[in-house]
């Protein structure tokens, strides 16, 4: 199946209601562009007159679906023909090349986008693109220059507040126009505000005695006469919503400069708090709908923006809040041993209260220690190969029993948990061998102690996960299933991801540096299939049995994962694979602080049953 990417539309004419979220082929980059997987995108009054149908009289609906948005912030993760100045994995702001940013992935012209800044979030970067351009246009268009009085239409919104602060930094004096309960809101930007309605005129006179030099009109609601005449002159007025401009002598400005041209000079004022963009409300894609209604509401203060992303799972939110506080150990600043010593038992509780099993058992599998977990029932019992994460540094046996025991319960599989060694001690190819001696084993003896050869699955999570599937590439025809847990299948990390969430998390860069030097020390070749399945070749990968991939949506493994899983599927190969968005790398093993592991645990041991059967 083709990656799809999704999308807001419209196929008629009318309010918020008509919009729907459609499915539609991945947009693949031209000469000259890049594709960004979106995280925000701004809501802009232009999308509602589209909509609306104000540019179509007479149409009940359009010939085709109609996209929505122009703004956008989000992650580079394709780049077109000729493409040299950007790399997939940095974070942009911009305008895309159709107005289409209301969905998960749009195209955008390389040179109309610019690098965000690390002080704003999506969802802030996002709602600047149109609204800081459109006053910066409009203020150069205007002449708006120190000592003069600028009269500014609808100064509460996304257009008006950015023009407002722009001419204030300019030294000019602003007057503002809003609804009396964004009053305090524009005196704290420097503007004096006044109120709609009869009398407006005198009000603006009163609170400009010296006259107007200029009028923004960001409002469109008939305001142009009157503009007209405190200025004295319809070229010192300007509209960018009144669609009858022509006819009071008024300019509409809707020729819009490219983006690194405005950002260049505004993006500073930003980062140092000269200007900010507020936020009126920001929804997710699914309630778009909900976002439109508000945005037609108008007497907004701020932008209204849509984002694609889930938000991070509250609850692990609360664990990254506590491993990450001052003084909280990260792997990547201690040496192995003391990194185990530190982490090793903080998982194993973290696995959650150990599930009753029929028995338990230490064996050891041609010179590799293993623990073995009997189900409830008669045997023989499917068996499951068990290969835990950490890195290929941290991380045993014992730290993963509650998941074993889980899996056994569950899916009623004799579990063989792999103690292989670890690095540095152990780096490659030590792994790797360990888990082929336990599988070459399990082949040989594991029918003697209650177990099916004939039904033999692999799975394990992140280091696991890479461990299973060399192990499923290099002994093909002998499991029934690859259960593979956000796992690491291309060590040179070429992916969005890995750029995208790789502050912050619980796996970072700097820890998969860490676990990577270790592993794989200086003369290994990172390509090598064994270190990143990825890299194996099609006709292995067809002969690969069906896998469940699972990742996780704030994980810099998880575009490799999913990569993985595509490049089965293109050599024949049944997968399922499953992205939980509001979760963190590591959370499968954590469900005593992460209830949606349970979900994740038991979708992993259904996959088992039916592959049992």
């Amino acid at each position: 199946m083709s990656p799809l990417a999704r999308r807001l539309q419209h196929a008629a004419y009318g309010g918020p209601e008509v919009l729907e979220l459609a499915e539609v082929p991945l947009p693949e980059p031209g000469p000259g562009q890049v594709r960004v997987r979106i995280h925000a995108a701004g809501a802009n009054p232009l999308d509602s007159k589209k909509r609306r149908g104000l540019f179509a009289p007479g149409q009940e609906a359009p010939a085709e679906p109609q996209t929505l948005g122009l703004e956008m912030a989000g992650v580079i993760d394709a780049l077109g023909p000729g493409v040299t100045q950007w790399k997939t994995g940095q974070p942009v702001l911009g305008l895309t090349a159709q107005p289409d940013a209301v969905a998960t992935h749009a195209l955008a012209d390389a040179d109309n986008i610019v690098a965000k800044p690390d002080v704003l979030t999506f969802e802030q970067a996002a709602a600047l693109p149109i609204a800081t351009e459109t006053a910066y246009r409009t203020l150069r268009r205007l002449g708006v220059v120190a000592g003069q009085t600028l009269l500014v239409h609808a100064a509460a919104g996304g257009v008006g507040l950015m023009a407002v602060q722009l001419a204030r930094v300019l030294g000019a004096t602003v007057i503002g126009t809003a609804g009396e309960a964004n009053h305090a809101f524009l005196r704290d930007l420097g503007a004096t505000p006044v109120t709609y309605g009869d009398g407006l005129a005198e009000r603006i006179r009163a609170a400009a005695p010296q006259g107007i030099d200029a009028v923004l009109d960001a409002s469109g609601r008939g305001v142009l006469p009157l503009s007209v005449e405190l200025t004295g002159n319809p070229d010192k007025v300007l509209t960018i919503a009144d669609l009858d401009a022509a006819r009071h002598g008024v300019r509409f400005s809707r020729e819009m400069l490219p983006v690194p041209q405005v950002m260049d000079d505004v993006l500073p004022m930003i980062e140092d708090g000269r200007l900010h963009m507020p936020l009126e409300a920001v929804f997710p894609l699914e309630k778009a709908a909900d976002a439109y209604h508000r945005l037609d509401e108008g007497h907004l203060r701020g932008k209204i923006v849509l984002t694609t992303r889930t938000p991070l799972d509250p609850a692990a939110r609360a664990l990254l809040d506590m491993a990450t506080q001052p003084g909280a150990p990260q792997p990547h600043e201690l040496s192995a041993p003391e990194a185990r010593a530190a982490l090793d038992g903080m998982w194993a509780q973290l696995g959650g209260e150990p599930a009753a099993v029929a028995r338990t058992e230490d064996a050891v599998a041609n010179g590799v220690p293993v623990k073995l977990y009997w189900p409830e029932g008669e045997g023989p019992h499917p068996v499951l190969i068990w290969i835990h994460g950490g890195g290929w540094v941290l991380g045993s046996a014992a730290a993963s029993d509650a998941t074993a025991r889980d899996l056994s319960r569950l899916a009623g599989y004799l579990v063989v948990s792999v103690d292989y060694r670890l690095a540095p001690e152990h780096p490659f190819p030590a792994a790797v061998e360990d888990v082929m001696a336990v599988a070459k084993w399990v082949s040989g003896e594991i029918g003697a102690l209650g177990g099916d050869i004939t039904r033999t699955a692999v799975g394990g999570d992140s280091a696991g996960g890479n461990l299973s599937a060399v192990l499923a590439n290099e002994l093909p025809g002998t499991f029934t299933l690859q259960a593979l847990v956000y796992p690491a299948t291309d060590l040179t990390h070429p992916f969005p991801s890995y750029e995208e969430n790789g502050e912050g998390l619980m796996l970072t860069k700097d820890a998969l540096a860490w676990f990577q030097g270790h592993y794989l020390g200086e003369d290994v070749d990172p390509k090598d299939p064994r270190v990143s399945p990825l890299h194996a070749d099609a006709a292995t990968l067809a002969a690969a049995p069906p896998a469940l991939v699972i990742t996780a949506g704030y994980d810099p493994l998880r575009d490799e994962g999913e990569a993985y899983a595509q490049r089965l599927r293109e050599a024949g190969v049944a997968v399922e694979q499953v992205r939980y968005e509001g979760q963190i790398h590591g959370f499968f093993s954590m469900p005593a602080a992460i209830p949606e592991a349970r979900e994740a645990i038991d979708r992993v041991a259904s996959a088992l049953r039916r592959a049992r059967a």
